[in-house]
């Protein structure tokens, strides 16, 4: 039998959100496979509630994400010097950049360690984040030259990439997942209701996402509105926490829907609000392929969203949601207001989401897609196992 693969997962942060819960649920499953050996390694703490819990041999780096030197320079040598320890320390086969600053941090660190594959998980379109002459120039001259090979969540995602460095690397198209039967609730829709305060047959929106520039706050906030103009009792669930929170809570409040908008921060127990919630509502200008909309498809919640990356290919359009031009947002009121009226519906929709989910978006094949990948990226042959460090 083969060695098992060595995969170094690099995290931003153990936050809860989706290229980091992901990445946490990629590697648990990893690890029952029997084929890979995997550790993950975080830059920065989680200053936020609700932290994902490390596991044992996971390494917290403790960098800065506001250091002078992350913005002055690009990246913190300190920082740089602590991840070229930790790959020395466990040697890996790959090491996977999920996103964000890992990308960076995981291109430089094959530049003092050349051994090193470094696989890119990308969940957006570049477009949105390389913004600059500067920027373009530092990510497609440095930082994608050292990849070994790049999985997008989306055909629409991997055409951004592709849009920013065209040389030919192995590349791969595999999207997000979720273990669906990990995904179940504890408590029964009344149950949920009755702890918030919330009456059984008060119409509930729900959002669950971080609260920052992409992902459009501002938009929820006028979309909600709109929608209380036409179904006056519905209230809001906004479950994640970010830089516009109390923007948000003060559009609420200036709109006249503070009483109706619950901000209910982090929370871990997104399957039972899932099923207490009537539909789910994104609103964002970008996507990969959220996780949040599989999760709700798992919980059999209609969903209206915005047609933006990835989400159609995880909505299908009129039969497990409702899918709207981000600018629409007369459409995203109007399409809810439909929903909420409409109880067979919402109904038929979740029944479709989850058969969907299941058939198209189950964990464990995508992780054997991850393991084929990570095979292809090595040159299709089993790892060496002589290399520096000593693993553990």
């Amino acid at each position: 039998m083969a060695d098992p693969l060595r995969i170094l997962q690099l995290v931003q942060k153990p936050q809860r959100r989706g290229a980091e819960m992901f990445a946490a649920q990629l590697s648990a499953t990893l690890r029952t496979t029997g084929e890979a050996v995997v550790r993950t390694v975080y830059l920065y703490p989680n200053g936020e509630p609700g932290a994902l819990r490390l596991v044992d041999g996971d390494v917290l780096i403790g960098g800065r994400e506001a250091h002078p030197t992350e913005r002055l320079v690009g990246a913190n040598p300190w920082v740089l010097r602590r991840l070229a320890t930790a790959i020395d320390d466990f040697a890996p086969d790959i090491v996977q950049a999920n996103g964000s600053r890992t990308l960076k941090y995981g291109a430089l660190a094959s530049v003092v360690r050349r051994r090193v594959s470094v696989v890119y998980r990308n969940i957006g379109d570049p477009s949105q984040w390389i913004v600059d002459r500067r920027r373009r120039f530092f990510y497609s001259k440095v930082v994608l030259p050292r990849l070994g090979g790049i999985v997008s969540v989306s055909e629409t995602t991997l055409r951004g990439v592709r849009a920013l460095y065209a040389k030919p690397i192995p590349t791969a198209c595999i999207p997000r997942a979720i273990d669906v039967e990990a995904f179940r609730p504890t408590q029964s829709r009344a149950q949920v209701r009755v702890a918030l305060g919330v009456d059984p047959s008060v119409p509930v929106v729900l959002y669950v996402g971080s609260l920052t520039h992409e992902k459009r706050p501002d938009r929820l906030a006028r979309t909600f509105a709109a929608i209380r103009a036409k179904v006056p009792e519905t209230e809001l669930w906004v479950v994640g926490s970010g830089p516009l929170a109390g923007d948000l809570a003060t559009q609420l409040a200036g709109s006249g829907n503070e009483g109706n908008g619950r901000l209910l921060g982090v929370r871990e127990d997104i399957a039972n609000l899932m099923g207490a919630a009537d539909l789910l509502l994104l609103t964002s200008d970008t996507e990969g392929t959220p996780g949040v909309v599989l999760e709700a498809g798992a919980a059999s919640l209609a969903v209206v969203a915005t047609r933006v990356g990835g989400v159609g290919d995880c909505v299908a359009d009129g039969r497990t949601g409702i899918l709207v031009d981000r600018e629409d947002e007369a459409g995203l009121a109007r399409a809810a207001v439909a929903l909420l009226r409409d109880p067979f519906a919402r109904k038929q929709m979740g029944i479709e989401a989850q058969y969907l989910v299941a058939d198209r978006f189950a964990l464990a094949t995508i992780t054997q897609d991850y393991l084929r990948f990570y095979r292809t990226v090595l040159g299709g042959v089993e790892p060496t196992r002589a290399a520096t460090g000593t693993r553990r």
